[in-house]
């Protein structure tokens, strides 16, 4: 019997479904970073999976934009998922995602995207800031949000004069980690500040992308500049040679925040969304 049509398979039903974008906050310290791991270790991927797989019926898969090491924060972490739950409202998805989750974590918005969009290969920049607390003193009550740094003795305008070097597009892998695997390591920064806000340093950096410890490990570099040990021409020889040994130590992760991920403007075609922070 030759195969006809009334024999051939009936094609695949595609099930109507929506790609929501999150955005989310976390107290990084009490986990083993964003991405969930195989070995069943707590991380934030995972706890906010488990909350929503709740919340829709069925399985729920995470895509991040960023991929933040154990005791990293972020106020503005990025991640999308499909859903073919298409009764409950944006706002009321996220509130009860928000109810079953720890206090340290927090969906800050819920947004219906295109089809296409995806949480880190749609995203065109990232902002990091980096905290440094700069105090005889312990400081008790941010020991896990901020890196504490005794000596105060630092020579700030020797910093932002450097971190203006690291301004545009540049081959940065003399500032990543050995780990990094990637064979294009061209990135763009367009912001680096040094500034003081209280007893602390901000260190922001912003671009169109960062490799493994980059942001890091611009802070260890730019410290050991406050702190004389180098001037601030290191840094066109870091990005001259790609040699990492030229450059700092690795920045201590806890001090470390995702501010925000950018993304161009949405279109308007199958965009809605639906806002509200938590009280």
């Amino acid at each position: 019997m030759t195969d006809g049509p009334e024999n051939a398979p009936e094609p695949a039903v595609l099930h109507p479904r929506r790609n929501i974008k999150f955005v989310i906050a976390y107290n990084g310290a009490a986990y083993h970073g964003w991405q969930r791991q195989a070995d069943g270790l707590d991380t934030v991927q995972a706890r906010i999976e488990d909350a929503a797989a709740r919340v829709l019926g069925h399985p729920a898969v995470l895509f991040g934009a960023s991929r933040t090491d154990a005791g990293v924060h972020a106020e503005g972490q990025a991640a999308n998922l499909y859903t073919t739950n298409l009764a409950i409202p944006l706002v009321n998805c996220r509130r009860a995602i928000n109810a079953r989750l720890p206090r340290d974590i927090s969906v800050r918005s819920a947004e219906q995207m295109p089809e296409d969009f995806h949480a880190a290969r749609s995203a065109v920049g990232k902002t990091y800031r980096y905290r440094v607390y700069l105090s005889p003193d312990r400081p008790v009550f941010l020991a896990r949000q901020v890196w504490h740094y005794w000596w105060r003795g630092l020579d700030l305008d020797a910093m932002r004069q450097a971190a203006r070097r690291l301004l545009g597009r540049h081959d940065f892998r003399g500032l990543a980690s050995s780990a990094e695997v990637r064979q294009d390591t061209v990135r763009r920064v367009w912001r680096c500040d040094v500034s003081e806000v209280g007893p602390e340093l901000h260190i922001t950096v912003e671009g169109d992308g960062f490799l493994y410890n980059m942001v890091r490990n611009i802070v260890g570099t730019l410290m050991e500049i406050g702190r004389g040990l180098w001037t601030g021409d290191r840094i066109e020889r870091i990005l001259a040679t790609c040699d990492r040994a030229l450059a700092g130590p690795t920045a201590p992760p806890h001090g470390l925040t995702l501010v925000a991920v950018h993304y161009p403007s949405p279109a308007a075609p199958g965009y809605t969304a639906e806002h509200g922070q938590e009280g």
